[in-house]
């Protein structure tokens, strides 16, 4: 386990712990703007609202 020196305010995190949590956020933003955009066009051919 890290010191609390290697600690960084205000999360208590550790750098490589904060690294780690901010590639997964980063992911799972993209895997919700895939899921979003490929739902928005299904939405749009099944009623295209801009026609």
């Amino acid at each position: 386990m890290a010191n609390n020196e290697d600690r960084v305010w205000p999360t208590g995190l550790t750098e490589a712990e904060s690294e780690e949590l901010h590639s997964k956020l980063i992911q799972g933003t993209q895997i919700f703007g895939l899921i979003s955009a490929l739902a928005h066009l299904l939405a749009y051919m099944y009623s295209p609202w801009l026609k």
